[in-house]
């Protein structure tokens, strides 16, 4: 990265410091890895690191250590959010970095019917259909396929290798990771003279503002509408979105979670690693659930689940808690059992003695 004052930094990032404005920063180092000439942040004062040993030249901390003396020998900047301020100088990073070549490759094929904006970039060897509308600075890395009628808004970013099927809709400020695939067949089958017959999958596949798909994950088409993913929900790799899955808004999924088709899922829910939808049901708002998780009906929104089938998380961790003592209570079951079979023999003697009059 390129080198930055304490006071671009500051320009950048918002936070506040009354340390000598033209300190050069040349690299952002995590709190653990910090070094020389580095910036790093610390989140909470509740759990100090150890300031001594932290090596960087500055470090963004919470605004209310402002007049405190912490030990840190750096200079320090102030801010009401530290991770977000260091976020903030991520992104500014991150913008400044050539990631692509612009302009379109000679390899690349085109047809002549496509439409493309203002400053789109389009990579070797990819391949863009008749129909296929291209929005402004939209950048289109190589060996990607763009296929008939798909439209493409502005400012996205489609990494290598993705495929993006026939009259497919990505809005504005779309990221596809590489290796996504939008708008493959969505698995459907029905059983007619003795064999599964495909049922033609004739829909496509929406995707809102601000959504980021990443690495092989599959979000298949609709049957006859559409598959929609919500503006600024986030997929994670290697996760399963089937035919007519409707997701709202801001809704996070992460790795290897699969979705069974029709299902509704409302906004800002979570799913967390590796979470199955039996498909047909409905998740409210702002759901949360576990990972590992198995959901076989509709679940309220506002409440976090967990377990299999998924329940309440209260409710599936006492239920954990007692499985856990279960060898324990096995074992008093077979002394209680044994107990009560060597009473059953006594009272059955004494029955025995009294009728023989003894």
């Amino acid at each position: 990265m390129k080198d930055f004052t304490l006071a671009e930094i500051v320009k950048i990032t918002g936070a506040q410091t009354t340390a000598q404005p033209d300190l050069i920063i040349n690299r952002l180092c995590a709190l653990e890895d910090a070094q020389p000439g580095g910036i790093c942040y610390l989140n909470s004062l509740e759990k100090p690191a150890n300031l001594k040993e932290v090596k960087a030249s500055a470090l963004i901390v919470p605004e209310e250590a402002n007049g405190q003396e912490l030990p840190f020998n750096g200079a320090l900047l102030y801010s009401k959010n530290p991770e977000w301020a260091f976020i903030l100088l991520m992104k500014y990073v991150d913008a400044s970095r050539q990631k692509h070549t612009a302009g379109i490759h000679p390899t690349a094929v085109i047809s002549p019917k496509a439409t493309l904006g203002a400053h789109v970039s389009v990579g070797a060897y990819t391949v863009i259909e008749d129909g296929a509308t291209i929005g402004d600075n939209t950048v289109i890395f190589p060996q990607c396929y763009i296929g008939k009628d798909v439209t493409i808004g502005k400012n996205c970013y489609i990494y290598p290798q993705v495929v993006i099927r026939e009259d497919c809709v990505l809005k504005d400020y779309v990221i596809l990771q590489a290796g996504a695939t939008i708008g493959s067949d969505g698995f459907g089958f029905t059983f007619h003279e003795g064999r599964h017959q495909k049922i033609p999958q004739i829909g496509n596949v929406i995707l809102g503002n601000d959504v980021e798909v990443q690495s092989n994950t599959c979000i298949d088409r609709a049957k006859l509408a559409s598959t929609i993913i919500g503006d600024n929900t986030k997929i994670d790799n290697l996760v399963q979105v089937g035919h007519n899955v409707q997701v709202g808004q801001a809704s996070i999924f992460c790795a290897q979670v699969g979705i069974a088709g029709t299902t509704q899922i409302g906004n800002g829910v979570i799913l967390a690693g590796q979470v199955g939808l039996a498909g047909h049901m409905t998740i409210g708002d702002r759901a949360q659930i576990g990972a590992q998780s198995g959901v076989m009906g509709s679940l309220e929104g506002g409440k976090t689940y967990f377990g299999y089938p998924a329940m309440p998380q209260k409710e599936a961790f006492k239920q954990l808690a007692i499985l856990r003592k279960l060898p324990e209570m096995y074992k008093d079951f077979k002394n209680l059992k044994k107990e009560l079979e060597e009473s059953r023999k006594l009272s059955l003697w004494g029955k025995l003695k009294k009728l023989l009059g003894r």
